[in-house]
C-alpha cells in the first residue's frame, strides 16, 4: 500500500507599503503599482489526496470564509490546466483576518497552487504557475513570489527590490470585512501611470511620502479606519501609519519591536473589541 503524500505550507499575510491605482483600461480594470512585503502572520495549509474533494476551514476566522471560496477556484483552475481528475482534501487554518486587505485568500491560493503542483510531481512549470496565479487574482502572483516585491500592471509584473530595512508592524483591524470590489467601484480618481522609484537608501523618508490611493474611499464604508490611523499617528515612536490593500486593516511601522508591543498593549485596553498584533517583515 503506497503512502499518502501530504503537503504542508504556511501562507503569509501581505502588506501594501504603498498602493497606487491608475485609470481603468479597455478591460475595465485598474492598473496598479505597489510595494508589497510579507509578515510572519500566516494561515496553515495541508493538502492530501482523498476519495472526494473536501475543503476544510478551521481557525479563529473560519466563520467568515465563504465555502465557495478562492481555494475551490484554485483547485478547479489547476485541475483543468493539467487535465487531472484526482481529488484532494484541502485544510486551511485561518489566522489571517478575512476581507481585510491582508491578502489572506490570495496567500492561501498561492500555497494551494504550490501544494497541488508538488503532489503532481511539479509538472507545471514556474512560468505557467504564475499564469494560473494571475487567473485567480491580482495579488496571487506576488503571494506566489512570497518575498518583498514591487508589483505593477494588473499584478502580473513583479520586480525584485533591494532588501528592505528591518522594522516591526502593528496591524489593527476593527473586526469588520470590506469588499475589494465595493471600494474599487467607489474609486473615481483620475490618475495617470507615473513611475515610483524605490529608494532603499533613504527608505523610511521615502516610504513616508508614498500613499494608498484607496484609503479615503475605504473610509466611506468603515469610518473606524480613520480612528485606527489617528490612534497610530499619535502613538510614540510610530514612524507612520497607512491602510493596507483596500482595507480595512491599517498598520503602524515601528523601528523597534518593543515600541510596537507597548502601543499594542495600550490599544487592547482602549479598544478591546479590535483585532491587533505585532509582526515582523519576512525576509
Amino acid at each position: 500500500m503506497s503512502k499518502i503524500k501530504i503537503f504542508k505550507c504556511k501562507a503569509y499575510a501581505k502588506i501594501n507599503l504603498f498602493l497606487n491605482v491608475f485609470n481603468k483600461t479597455k478591460d475595465n480594470l485598474h492598473k496598479l503599482r505597489s510595494l508589497v512585503c510579507f509578515v510572519n502572520l500566516h494561515d496553515e495549509i495541508i493538502i492530501s489526496e482523498n476519495k472526494k474533494s473536501v475543503i476544510e476551514i478551521k481557525g479563529p476566522f473560519k466563520n467568515l470564509v465563504d465555502k465557495n471560496n478562492i481555494a475551490e477556484k484554485t483547485y478547479n483552475i489547476f485541475s483543468k490546466f493539467l487535465d487531472i481528475e484526482k481529488k484532494y482534501k484541502i485544510s486551511i487554518y485561518k489566522n489571517i483576518p478575512v476581507s481585510a486587505g491582508l491578502g489572506g485568500g490570495s496567500a492561501d491560493a498561492a500555497a494551494i497552487l504550490k501544494g497541488l503542483n508538488y503532489l503532481n510531481k511539479n509538472k507545471v512549470m514556474n512560468k505557467d504557475l504564475y499564469k494560473l496565479a494571475m487567473k485567480i487574482g491580482s495579488d496571487v502572483p506576488a503571494c506566489l513570489y512570497n518575498k518583498s516585491v514591487l508589483f505593477s500592471g494588473y499584478g502580473e509584473i513583479l520586480s525584485p527590490v533591494p532588501k528592505i530595512p528591518k522594522f516591526s508592524i502593528l496591524l489593527i483591524n476593527p473586526r469588520k470585512e470590506l469588499s475589494t470590489m465595493k471600494v474599487f467601484n467607489e474609486y473615481k480618481k483620475n490618475k495617470k501611470n507615473k513611475n515610483t522609484m524605490f529608494k532603499n537608501k533613504d527608505f523610511f523618508s521615502w516610504i513616508l511620502k508614498q500613499n494608498n490611493d484607496l484609503q479615503k474611499y475605504s473610509k466611506k464604508f468603515i469610518p473606524e479606519i480613520e480612528e485606527m490611523l489617528s490612534f497610530l499617528n499619535y502613538s510614540n515612536n510610530c514612524h507612520f501609519s497607512r491602510m493596507t490593500g483596500s482595507g480595512p486593516t491599517v498598520f503602524g511601522l515601528f523601528k523597534k519591536k518593543k515600541d510596537a508591543k507597548k502601543i499594542d498593549f495600550l490599544l487592547n485596553k482602549v479598544y478591546p473589541n479590535w483585532w491587533s498584533g505585532v509582526y515582523t517583515v519576512k525576509t
